[in-house]
């Protein structure tokens, strides 16, 4: 009955301890940055990562956090009122970490090839380059309370200065991926590679391309459509957390009125 009711959530909990524990860095790779809760009073399966994250900037004046996400949503293009939803939520989420770190967050769009966005289809949490959860579980209300995934958590014994080795590798390579920087294989690495290898140089690296307009390689925050003739979903009907059975039907009905039928 719990789990029916409200599912197992083992990535949502696993996410709460991680960011609570975090010190210098949280790195976020995934299709949506949004709340994952938005109960007025909170219940114990209610939790809402971004405000913990709030708490964890307020906490530690150290701590900063990058926030990689596609440029464009990830719904489909038939469901436009659902895509601006998911802007608006981004845009709500990224301005609540501003509010409280204004210097300590960045949030960037990867470019692909030229003129063309880049997609992201998984999510990828890491935490002070020692702790890591990749998978299919997305940073929102229903990507960690209403779909189904599955996710691993991982961390590496070998440690290298505070570090774990394996840990600090994969974020590395993640965000040079990203951010098409050259990953050495023979001679000098390049200044950039250099400084992703540290948590506080890799924030840095990431604000000040941002502060050049991104170089051509990443691209800010972008708020979306600025025109008002497509009105956003409700947060239940595109945003749920399944734990109200009523509003089911609404999904439904809101689905069939988007593709027009």
């Amino acid at each position: 009955m719990i789990v029916s009711t409200n599912g197992l959530r083992d990535a949502l909990w696993s996410l709460r301890r991680a960011i609570r524990e975090a010190r210098e860095l949280i790195y976020i790779e995934s299709p949506q940055f949004a709340r994952t809760s938005r109960a007025t009073s909170p219940t114990s399966s209610q939790v809402d990562l971004v405000a913990e994250i709030v708490t964890s900037l307020n906490a530690h004046p150290n701590m900063r956090v990058i926030i990689c996400t596609p440029h464009d949503s990830d719904f489909a293009s038939i469901y436009p009122g659902w895509s601006r939803e998911h802007y608006k939520a981004r845009n709500e989420a990224v301005g609540n970490l501003l509010i409280a770190a204004p210097d300590r967050v960045v949030a960037f769009h990867p470019v692909g090839f030229p003129g063309r966005t880049a997609f992201i289809r998984t999510t990828t949490v890491i935490v002070d380059d020692i702790w890591c959860m990749s998978g299919s579980t997305h940073f929102r209300r229903r990507g960690l309370t209403f779909d189904g995934s599955v996710a691993i958590a991982s961390f590496d014994r070998q440690m290298d200065n505070g570090y774990s080795k394996k840990v600090r590798a994969y974020r590395r390579n993640l965000m040079a991926a990203k951010m098409a920087i050259t990953i050495p294989t023979t001679g000098s690495p390049s200044a950039d590679w250099l400084r992703l290898g540290r948590p506080d140089s890799a924030y840095q690296l990431v604000s000040d391309w941002l502060n050049e307009g991104g170089l051509g390689f990443i691209s800010p925050l972008w708020p979306g459509p600025a025109d008002t003739t497509i009105l956003p979903g409700t947060d239940d009907m595109v945003d749920p957390d399944g734990t109200d059975q009523s509003t089911f039907l609404g999904i439904l009905g809101s689905l069939i009125m988007e593709t027009g039928h």
